[in-house]
Parts: structure tokens; sequence; C-alpha cells
């Protein structure tokens, strides 16, 4: 079957042509007749068999024919929003008068607001920011009679359940409503059954890698994956090559690392800017630099034509998501090849060897070491090591030690026969003193300390009960 078997305008044939798309794939087939004879779906197909495409051009279809007066489609990513929107774009080319819009978070809202102050017909969106210009009086979301879900499972495993719910309640009752996902969990079937009454399902292939992508699995210590990626990324000099990390500062660290080593690699994750992304991905799309390294937010939604290798350098947390990675490269029946590391636990000889980093400061390995040959680290009083415990002091406790008293404490260290330095002035004010020169409070209470006070005494005075005076010091003694 060809895409002229399926009853399309000329002008959407003349542009999938120049695209280069004369056979519709199996979802294709498929999906396009259900949208145009206007069925509700929820479509599950792998990740790169061309389901933009497949909605696409139903859409295309139901709007040149005013079946549909306006389609809104839905993505979870500004990625995929412009993805989507460029290809759609593209299949509408020879369409007179089209008009496709993309609104997404991280561009200024009032250069889109004024984007579709002309009309628009297909607009793709993010759900937050579509919110944000409904709220405004931009656009009114009851307006579209069409409305698609892509990667709709990612849509609500990103937390956008609630936006979602709340644009789905303000459209139209009758309207045309597509579910498109990689997946169909529990979550979507719920959505499915709320939200899109009487939908046809619409499944392509089994919930595995395609066939064209050929998968190897390399497995290295902690240590030992770094120097392996270098060695894949030598073996594949000029592919283009996307790096998948889990985390936004292990993506950053590794491009860091790979540019120390003479490796032209960009970096894309959710705290960059938008224009910086878009920066990074025409650089990477245009060959100006060879090597992505990025964050999940680049496993949905990112075609790069000729993208070659995919590593996983850190494992997917599911395998939804490493199905959505690898779907990056061998797309539309082309080849493409993923490399999964597996972190493997190091065994005690590699361990124990003496060029591993921990026993770099020594010489000769363990055995030297433990024998007394090899350099030692020297000691170095740390936050948590070579500090006395609280109450101690190196001489005379923990007054001797900081300089001041633990609270409430003005007696003489029983150890070391004087008095903690630095008396709590403020405890012992306005208590009466029992001496002028001797016994603690005399001598080490400080000076203003006894004034506005009643003296009892004026020679020695006895010491607080249950305390011993230091035998060594013996009070002042006073002339007449």
């Amino acid at each position: 079957m060809e895409f002229k078997d399926l009853h399309i305008n000329e002008r959407t044939l003349s542009a999938l042509t120049k695209l280069g798309y004369t056979v519709p794939t199996e979802v294709q087939e498929k999906t396009i007749p259900e949208i145009i004879a206007g069925h509700n779906l929820l479509v599950r197909s792998q990740t790169g068999t061309g389901k933009t495409a497949a909605f696409g051009v139903g859409l295309i279809e139901r709007i040149i024919t005013r079946t549909s007066a306006k389609a809104l489609i839905m993505t979870p990513t500004r990625e995929l929003a412009v993805q989507v929107c460029k290809e759609i774009t593209a299949i509408g080319a020879d369409q007179p008068g089209l008009k496709v819009r993309v609104v997404y978070g991280g561009q200024s809202i009032n250069v889109q607001a004024d984007s579709l102050q002309g009309g628009v017909d297909i607009l793709v969106a993010t759900p937050g920011r579509l919110l944000d210009l409904s709220r405004r009086g931009v656009l009114r979301i009851g307006d579209f009679n069409a409305v698609v879900l892509d990667e709709a499972d990612a849509m609500l495993d990103m937390g956008f359940r609630d936006e979602v719910t709340e644009i789905l309640d303000q459209l139209p009752q009758q309207r045309l409503t597509l579910l498109v996902s990689a997946t169909i969990e529990e979550s979507i079937l719920e959505m499915a059954a709320k939200y899109v009454p009487h939908s046809r399902t619409i499944e392509v292939g089994e919930i595995e890698v395609v066939s064209t992508i050929k998968e190897e699995h390399v497995e290295a210590t902690e240590r030992e994956r770094f120097p392996r990626l270098l060695e894949v990324l030598r073996q594949h000099q000029g592919v283009k090559t996307l790096i998948f990390r889990e985390t936004k500062l292990g993506a950053e660290r590794l491009q860091e690392r790979l540019w120390q080593r003479g490796v032209r690699c960009g970096l894309l994750q959710g705290d960059m800017t938008q224009a910086r992304r878009t920066a990074v991905m025409n650089d990477f799309k245009e060959g100006r630099i060879g090597v992505l390294v990025a964050t999940n937010v680049a496993a949905r939604g990112l075609h790069v034509e000729n993208l070659g290798l995919i590593v996983n350098y850190d494992r997917a947390q599911s395998e939804e998501i490493h199905l959505h990675r690898v779907g990056r490269t061998g797309r539309m029946g082309a080849e493409g090849k993923a490399i999964n590391f597996v972190i493997r636990k190091e065994s005690r000889e590699e361990r124990m060897s003496a060029d591993h980093p921990d026993f770099a400061w020594m010489k000769g390995g363990l055995e030297s070491y433990r024998s007394g040959g090899g350099e030692r680290r020297p000691f170095r009083r740390g936050p948590l090591h070579g500090r006395p415990r609280f109450g101690e002091g190196e001489r005379g406790g923990y007054g001797a030690q900081h300089g001041r008293p633990r609270e409430g404490y003005g007696r003489p260290h029983p150890g070391h026969g004087r008095p903690y330095q630095g008396t709590n002035q403020a405890h012992t004010q306005g208590a009466p003193q029992q001496g002028h020169g001797a016994g603690h409070q005399g001598q080490y209470a400080g000076q203003g300390h006894q004034q506005g006070h009643e003296q009892q005494g004026h020679g020695q005075s006895a010491p607080h009960q249950g305390e011993h005076r230091p035998p060594h010091r013996r009070p002042p003694q006073h002339q007449d």
C-alpha cells in the first residue's frame, strides 16, 4: 500500500513525497483512515514508527475538509512540541493558509501570544503554557474540537495529570480525541475510560526495541566506565552519538570530562533556557558537534537525522524509558545501535590493587603498606576526626578548649585545679558574694561582677560547700 491508496488530499501527497514518504508504516496505514472517519482512538506503537505523521496527516485532512474546526496537540516536553510542530508544518506545507503554531514554557509568553493573534488551525502545546495563555484570554480551549495527547503515558508520569484533566474538561463534548503512546498502562486506560468514550484501540508491534536496532551490553566497574566510554567513542568516530545520564549534575560532569579529553560534545538538560537548548540541538543536528550528553528530557520526541549510536551511560529507571531512549535511533526502518553500560562490583583483587584510586597515595600496594613500606597520607584533623568530644578539652575541658564555660558552670575543673576560663557572668549576676579575694568567684568572676552586691567578708572566705580550693592557690593577702 502507498499513501495515495489512503484517499488523502493531493497537496498532502505532494508534501509527503517531498519528505520521502511514499509507503506508510503499519501504524500510519491503520490510523490515518480512522482519524479521517472521526473515530476516537487509543494508539500504542513503538517509538520511531511514524506516529507523529500518522495523526498529523489525519488532522490536516480533517482541517482542510472542515470536519474539524481546530486541532490541539499536547506534548509533555518542549523538544517534543517543537519537533511535532516542525513535522506537521512540513506535511501541510502545500496547503494554502494552514496555520500551525507551537507554544511552550521557557519562551516569552508575549511573543507566543502575538503569534496566535492571526488565528491558528493546529496548535501544539505543553499543558502549562496552554493554560497560561487561556487564563490571559489569548485563546479559548473550548474552540478546539480535535485533540491529541502525544506521549500520554509520559504526560501522566511527569505530573501533568491535573493540567491535562483541566484542559480536557474545557473541551467540547463533541470532539475527536486521540491518545497516542508507546505503552498503554493502567493510568492511560483510566483516562481513556473517562475522556475518550467509545474509543478504538490500535496496537502495533510488541513492546520492545524495534528489530532494526542492535543492542550491546558493556560490563564495567564504576572506575572502568569512563575509560570504556572513551574507547566506544573512538570506535565510532564520525557517528552521531547521544549519551544518556539519569541526573542533570551527572550529565554536566560527564560533558566536562569529555571536553577535557578533547571530545567536542553538547549538553541537554531541563534547567537550560529554551534558547540554549535550541542552539545545542541545532549544533547537534547540523553536525557542528558529534556527541550530545543528555538527561531523559531527550528520550521523547527528539528526532535527529542519521543518529547512529545511543549510549546508556546510566541504566534507565524503567523499561519504558529504555525503549524511548533507544528509540531515538533506528527510526522509520533505518538501522541503529545502542550500547548499554552495566555496572558490576569490583572484585577483591581489583579493589586491593596498587593502581586503584583509593590506594594511589601508597607505593607498592597493600602488602607493602602492611609491612611498613609505602608512603602514608599525613594525618589531618577533619570535621569528624581529631576534635575533642563535647565536654572535653585538651587542657581543662570544654571551656579551656573553646574559650567559654559550659553553661551554668563556674567552679574549678576537678582535674586541673583551676576554673573554666570565661565564667558565665550572667549566671551568677545578682547573687551575694561570700568573699572578696578568696574562692573562685572572687578570683575569676571578672571585674565588675561584684559591683552593687553586698560583701559578707573582707578577708579569706570559705569555699563553696562541697568544693575544694586548689591546694597550690593561696588567697591574696590583704593589708590593713
